[in-house]
């Protein structure tokens, strides 16, 4: 176990300290709320030393970094390589393909074509669909008389909807 994984495993029992790269530890991921809610309301403009990058962790916070500040400031998986961090680089390869961690024009362009999918027609079209597959997901469990919401319903309906939103096999 490395002294990062043995630091956040202890820290996640007590609390710890605040850093999103504790999210690496199990017993956080399994539950990152907490993190999360003590990130808004003990430093909801963290710097972060273990991703030497700064978080923002309310809405008003996070327009404000949207409107100011370049997304390109993300760090890639080659800083994040040179920082000694190298264990973040699948979280960073995603990072730097969002939407959201893109500038302008590139950002502006994949915004369009996003937009396009989500007209107030579409939205209305899917609504309907969406409630249909959701009734049909219910449908399957009902006679077990519970249900685990995310398991059963929340990742299942987000796989169906989106794989079909792509024109992906729903089965696939």
């Amino acid at each position: 176990m490395t002294l990062h994984t043995q630091t956040a495993s202890t820290e996640s029992q007590s609390g710890g300290t605040l850093s999103l790269y504790r999210l690496l530890d199990p017993e956080v991921l399994a539950d990152p709320y907490p993190l999360f809610h003590r990130l808004r309301t003990e430093d909801p403009v963290h710097w972060d030393p273990f991703l030497h990058a700064w978080v923002a962790t309310r809405y008003k916070d996070v327009v404000t970094v949207l409107h100011h500040y370049s997304a390109e400031r993300t760090p890639t998986p080659e800083q994040l390589a040179a920082m000694g961090l190298a264990a973040l680089n699948p979280i960073s390869e995603i990072m730097v393909k969002q939407m959201l961690f893109l500038d302008p024009p590139t950002h502006t362009r994949l915004r369009s074509l996003a937009s396009q999918a989500f007209t107030p027609q579409r939205v209305e079209v899917l609504r309907g669909h969406i409630r249909d597959i959701t009734d049909r997901l219910l449908d399957k469990v009902q006679a077990k008389g519970h249900m685990d919401v995310i398991a059963d319903l929340a990742e299942t309906l987000r796989f169906i909807v989106t794989a079909e939103m792509l024109g992906v096999p729903v089965d696939d």
